[in-house]
């Protein structure tokens, strides 16, 4: 594999840790002037939602991701940093998408027992917060390109088959 290939994944990774810890201090801080002042709506433009302990997984996704940046002083057992980040980042995000799936069979439950009318409001607010819109889902997302790269870089390197 190619130096310029390694330090275009190195970088990847370095930009998903950076957006992971800011987000994750968004939801900390949200999550805590929620606890302080419970009455007052606290989510960033209606996306970053109050969520101290999703706030503190995507600090650790960060930290993941940023701590893969030794890959470029050669150190290949590095290489897991970037495996684990996209590990978490896969759990979080799919974990965020069930609980969308939930909320609108919940909906459609709901319809179908005649409780309500059916509307299409779950995908953006529910038990999640913002729904599909929540930032997990599209940080996952985004790194699905990352992982087809690193699984690339890794049969290079004879890694995995």
């Amino acid at each position: 594999m190619r130096q310029e290939n390694v330090k275009l994944i190195v970088a990847y990774a370095v930009v998903l840790g950076i957006a992971y810890l800011a987000l994750g201090v968004a939801e900390l801080a949200l999550g805590i002037h929620h606890l302080l002042w419970p009455n007052e709506n606290a989510s960033l433009a209606g996306i970053v939602p109050a969520d101290i302990l999703g706030g503190f997984a995507s600090l650790v996704i960060g930290a993941t991701f940023l701590v893969s940046a030794s890959v470029l002083r050669g150190a290949r057992e590095s290489w897991g940093y970037i495996i684990a980040g996209l590990f978490l980042s896969a759990v979080y995000g799919v974990l965020y998408m069930l609980i969308v799936g939930a909320d609108g069979l919940n909906t459609w439950l709901s319809y179908v027992a005649g409780e309500g009318n059916w509307t299409w409001d779950w995908l953006t607010s529910g038990t999640a917060g913002p729904g599909l819109l929540r930032p997990e889902i599209w940080l996952f997302l985004a790194s699905l390109p990352l992982a087809y790269q690193t699984l690339r870089a890794l049969k290079q390197f004879h890694v995995v088959r």
